[in-house]
Parts: structure tokens; C-alpha cells; sequence
């Protein structure tokens, strides 16, 4: 280990003896910036695969000791300044690392949360107390257990190695480490502590669907404690993503048929997972599925292929013709093939036509050469019912 990462956790481990609240030894920001240099030059020696760090003992610690000077330097950089705000802050970052977008949000006039510009992905706040200081950061261990604790644990730089992982493998849980894509402001609670969420992709060499983290904070002004934490999986460039909706924060994740799938680099099964911020708390609102119309053609196939009745969600023609379908793509697979995966194939192309008597749906599949069929689905009750099914030479647009 060298001397400069020796001397860096003697006064670290001082630091937090001497205080509870989180803290990293100052120093001018002309040295700040000197050792991030110096430490940023030693950890590219140990970074794998471009998104993770290698096995040696030192990694985990230059990869700390980068993120702590990181945050140190945006502290001491604001101090240095005769007001400070979003542009200072700005500035702060662009002045350490000229080709990163900066990336922060004000919780309050004395607090920011910002994201360590580093490949590797880090958020703290900086706050101000007779002086700005950091405060807090996603490298710290909170209060959360189970899977909440699990997805925190990969924004610690011990979790960012790149073990056994090979270069298409989609992450969850503590196996990092995390980037930050985006942070938003929610409503304050009851006791006016500022909310917010940062939403960040696991690190992956390739592929259109990568797994992706959300946590919910409160900032009470002292430290930040997570409220609530979730892991899911998106396709990297789906149309609509996370946002806040007055109350309500949805967050938009691929999900999967069961009959049919798409691309990696294509939208499936979109759901909104929906949580409302009280100001008492975080209500569940659960999910809501974005294509309800796809989810009732899977349902009848799925029915169809698992031998279940389906005269309650279509008409007995349209199951006859799903059974027709469902034999076709059955043949092209082996009995074992078929057992363990039995599927229509790949989605292609698909649209939804409304209409006054309810929902026409174009959806190609793949499972023989292609099956474009058009589904026209009535709305009864909660549920749709499929009351037309013709297979078509068409292109669904």
C-alpha cells in the first residue's frame, strides 16, 4: 500500500473517533487536487473491463480515496468562494474533471447532493456548518436490511470488483458498482426534511437491458437514511423513464412476458412501479403495466400452452386459433426444448388501434417464420376479452 493511501486512512480513522458524523481531513485546494490526480493515475493501473476494479487489496481503497477527495474538493472549493450556488457548484466539478458533465441537485440553501465525477459511481452531500463540509455519502453503511441492504452495498467500493462476471452479465443487488443517471427533489416530509431519489445502472460491458437501482433519502440536515431501495431492469434507451408526478414518483422498469420476448436493446413488458410520498411517509401504490393489451394476448397463449381454461377471456374461435398458433411453434422445437422454454418466439412489430367497440392489436412473433396476427380485444370490467383473432399478411407499423 503506499504512503499516500497509509496516511490518508490514519487520518480518516482520527477523524471518526474523534466525531460521529462523517468526516475527511481538509487540506488546500491545491493539494486536494494534487493528490486526486495522483490517486485517480494509481487506480487506473487496477480498473478492469473499463467498469470495474481488479482483485488487488489497494483497489477498494484508491477507489475510496478518489470518491473522499472528490467530495473534499467540491467542500473546500465552495468555501473558497464569496457566495455559493448551483454554477459555483458547477464550476467546482468542471474544475476538477473538465469532460464529466456535471451532475448535482440542491437539497436546501446550505445543502447540495452531488455525483462524484468518477467512472465509478458515487453521490454525497456537501452542507454547510460553519463551513461547508461532506456530510454524508453512498459509500457509508446505513440501517437498511435484507434486499434493501443488499442493493446499498454496491455502491461500496469493495462490492465494485469485477470478480467472475463476464462482459455481457446484468447486475443487481450488492455486485458493483452503481452509476448515477439521474437525482431528483421530492416533496419534504412532516418535519420539512428534504426527500430525493437517485436512480443509477449496475455496471455491464454490453447489451440493451441492464439492471438499474432506486433509493428514496431523507436529508434531516445532520445525515442521509434511505427510505426506500429497489433493483429492477430497464432497456437502456426506453422511451419513458423515472419521474415525479406531483406525489407520486413512478418508476418505469422492463419486465417480461411469459409466452413471447423482445430484444435486448428493445421495450418489453413496461411497467410503473408507483409510490406516493405522504408527508407522513412512502405509500406502495405497486405496479401498473403500460401495455395492458399485450398482457391479455401473453395471458391467452400462456393459458393456451399450460392447458388452463380461457373461455372467460376469449371467444372460442380465437382459442382455436391460438391452439393453431401454439402447435406451429411447437413443432419447431424439440420435446425438451419445448418443456423447459415454450414460447411464440421474438416480438417484432406492434401497435394498438382504438376503436368505439374497443382495442385492435397488431403484434408479430417470430416462433415460425413470422406470425402477424391482429387481436381485437374488448374492455370488460378490469379485463380485456379477446373477441377476434386473424393472422394477417400485414406489417404492423
Amino acid at each position: 500500500m503506499s504512503s499516500l493511501v497509509l496516511r490518508w486512512v490514519s487520518a480518516t480513522i482520527l477523524c471518526l473517533l474523534a466525531s460521529a458524523t462523517p468526516c475527511w481531513p481538509q487540506s488546500s485546494l491545491d493539494t486536494i487536487k494534487t493528490q486526486y490526480t495522483a490517486v485517480s493515475s494509481q487506480l487506473e493501473k487496477h480498473i478492469d473491463w473499463d467498469f470495474w476494479i481488479d482483485d488487488d487489496p489497494q483497489s477498494p481503497q484508491l477507489l475510496a480515496r478518489q470518491w473522499s477527495l472528490a467530495a473534499e474538493w467540491v467542500a473546500a472549493w465552495l468555501n473558497a468562494q464569496p457566495s455559493t450556488g448551483p454554477d459555483d457548484l458547477a464550476k467546482a466539478i468542471a474544475e476538477l474533471e473538465p469532460t464529466v458533465k456535471p451532475n448535482f441537485l440542491k437539497l436546501s440553501d446550505d445543502a447540495f447532493l452531488v455525483a462524484a465525477p468518477t467512472l465509478m459511481g458515487n453521490v454525497f452531500i456537501v452542507s454547510k456548518l460553519n463551513g461547508y463540509r461532506v456530510a454524508w455519502s453512498t459509500a457509508q453503511p446505513t440501517d437498511a436490511v435484507g434486499k434493501e441492504a443488499d442493493s446499498l452495498a454496491a455502491w461500496f467500493p469493495q462490492n465494485a470488483r469485477h470478480g467472475s462476471r463476464g462482459p455481457y452479465w446484468a447486475a443487481s443487488g450488492r455486485a458493483g458498482p452503481v452509476t448515477p443517471v439521474e437525482m431528483g427533489r421530492l416533496p419534504s416530509d412532516e418535519k420539512e426534511h428534504a426527500r430525493f431519489y437517485i436512480e443509477g445502472v449496475y455496471a455491464q460491458s454490453a447489451g440493451g437491458t441492464e439492471g438499474a437501482q432506486i433509493s428514496v433519502w431523507a436529508w434531516d440536515g445532520v445525515t442521509a437514511r434511505p427510505l426506500v431501495v429497489r433493483s429492477y431492469a430497464i432497456m437502456i434507451d426506453q422511451r419513458v423513464g423515472t419521474r415525479v408526478e406531483g406525489d407520486l414518483l413512478k418508476v418505469q422498469q422492463k419486465e417480461f412476458f411469459r409466452t413471447f420476448s423482445s430484444c435486448g436493446a428493445c421495450e418489453e413488458r413496461q411497467t410503473d412501479w408507483i409510490l406516493r410520498l405522504t408527508p407522513h411517509g412512502i405509500e406502495d401504490l405497486g405496479e401498473k403495466s403500460t401495455v395492458p393489451e399485450l398482457d391479455a394476448v401473453d395471458e391467452l397463449f400462456y393459458r393456451v400452452i399450460s392447458h388452463q381454461p380461457a373461455q372467460d377471456i376469449a371467444a372460442p374461435g380465437v382459442i382455436k386459433a391460438a391452439e393453431k398458433m401454439v402447435e406451429e411453434a411447437k413443432a419447431q422445437h424439440s420435446a425438451a426444448e419445448w418443456k423447459k422454454y415454450p414460447t411464440l418466439g421474438m416480438m417484432g412489430t406492434w401497435k394498438v388501434d382504438q376503436s368505439r367497440s374497443g382495442s385492435i392489436v397488431c403484434l408479430t412473433l417470430d416462433a415460425i417464420d413470422t406470425i402477424t396476427a391482429l387481436y381485437t380485444l374488448e374492455q370488460r370490467g378490469d379485463r380485456f376479452f379477446i373477441s377476434d383473432l386473424k393472422r394477417t399478411q400485414q406489417e404492423c407499423e
